[in-house]
């Protein structure tokens, strides 16, 4: 069993529906739809079937046409009506989301991240592929064009109730057979601004609470303890940060009852590294200390994650976010209001590898920084790499 790539829900055996792709079929208000993705939308023909409950080996007919035009339907998912790759229901997706107030970066790091992971299944001797058209364009165009052929930096993300908002659609990748079944990892980037708000009746942003993980950004720049030391290192700014904790506070609220990895990621971590350079400062001594973990990569060593460097990690970045003021952040995760108490883990990562230069990376190019270890973190827990 498997997960619908776009709202996360379970897709069981049990239930299947399908769309009609006849253009000439009409187009009617999906409220289904509609509610799942934040903005109106529209579909033809919706079909569900049920298993029949006294037909243990009922299986869905194979080429199902359209109740009123006879044409061909492709298969939907039950629950939210987003079109389903081909086979999708014969593989295993591994759903992640990706949470963190405005200028933390996410997209960045998700550009620089599939990128990166893309080489490391490559020298696995596999190939990492996008599992749809529309999902390749969206990487191709707003992640890759942006970072690798214009060298700059990513527009901040569009809330998702704009018409245009191109982080609707999932990021889909093909990572190959592990275990005898294709696998898949999804990626559902999100506005910062999103998770801002009130989220109390956000149903387009309820995927949150079927995810396997959720990769939740913290930027250190936003502290003015730190941007004090950084004036004649780093370039100011160029858009507004949001408040992490408001962001982490609606993230639980999304999550529910839900049961996802929680990943908290130290981002623009070059930003820390400059520190050891501020002479006399309160952080040199602490971000000079070269047998830290937070001061190695393990690159492409391995492809599974290293669970005692890992460790070391955590423990690190967790003491650097309590020496940052984020003790709220850390305990909202640790010992969160709900009650629910998730499996978490602390990151530090550099995309870039050092701080942009404006709406340009830096003359040196991309040279990120323990980009893989959050998904190394998850892949590896399901099996895969």
């Amino acid at each position: 069993m498997t997960k619908c790539p776009h709202c996360f829900h379970a897709i069981t055996p049990d239930l299947h529906a399908w769309r009609c792709v006849n253009q000439s079929c009409e187009l009617k208000p999906d409220l289904v739809a509609t509610r799942f993705t934040g903005v109106q939308t529209h579909s033809r023909r919706i079909v569900k079937l049920n298993r029949p409950p006294d037909q243990p080996d009922w299986n869905p007919p194979v080429n199902l046409a359209c109740p009123e035009c006879r044409q061909p339907m492709r298969p939907v998912c039950p629950t939210c009506h987003y079109e389903l790759p081909p086979g999708w229901r014969q593989g295993e997706a591994v759903c992640v989301a990706m949470a963190g107030a405005r200028a933390t970066g996410k997209s960045v790091y998700l550009g620089v991240m599939i990128k990166q992971l893309e080489r490391l299944v490559e020298k696995m001797g596999g190939s990492l592929i996008f599992a749809t058209e529309r999902g390749r364009a969206t990487y191709q165009n707003v992640y890759e064009k942006a970072l690798y052929e214009k060298r700059g930096i990513i527009q901040p993300t569009p809330v998702a109730t704009l018409s245009d908002s191109y982080q609707r659609e999932p990021l889909i990748l093909s990572l190959g057979v592990f275990g005898g079944k294709r696998r898949f990892l999804v990626l559902r980037d999100v506005a910062g601004e999103d998770l801002e708000r009130s989220v109390a009746n956000a149903q387009h942003l309820s995927f949150f609470a079927h995810a396997d993980a959720i990769f939740s950004m913290f930027d250190p720049t936003q502290v003015p303890s730190i941007a004090g030391q950084l004036p004649d290192l780093v370039s100011a700014q160029l858009h507004e940060g949001g408040d992490p904790q408001v962001v982490l506070e609606n993230l639980m609220r999304l999550i529910g009852s839900g049961q996802p990895k929680i990943a908290i990621i130290l981002s623009k971590f070059d930003t820390m590294q400059l520190l050891r350079k501020v002479k006399g400062g309160p952080w040199s001594k602490i971000m000079s200390n070269t047998g830290a973990g937070f001061m190695r990569d393990p690159g492409m060593y391995s492809p599974r994650y290293d669970a005692v460097d890992g460790n070391l990690l955590h423990f690190e970045v967790q003491s650097l976010l309590t020496r940052l003021g984020a003790q709220g952040l850390i305990t909202t995760v640790t010992r969160p209001h709900t009650g629910n108490n998730l499996p978490y883990r602390f990151f530090a990562v550099s995309a870039l590898g050092e701080a942009a230069e404006g709406e340009r990376i830096h003359k040196r190019g991309i040279a990120s920084f323990r980009c893989l270890d959050p998904v190394r973190w998850v892949l590896d827990a399901h099996g895969i790499l």
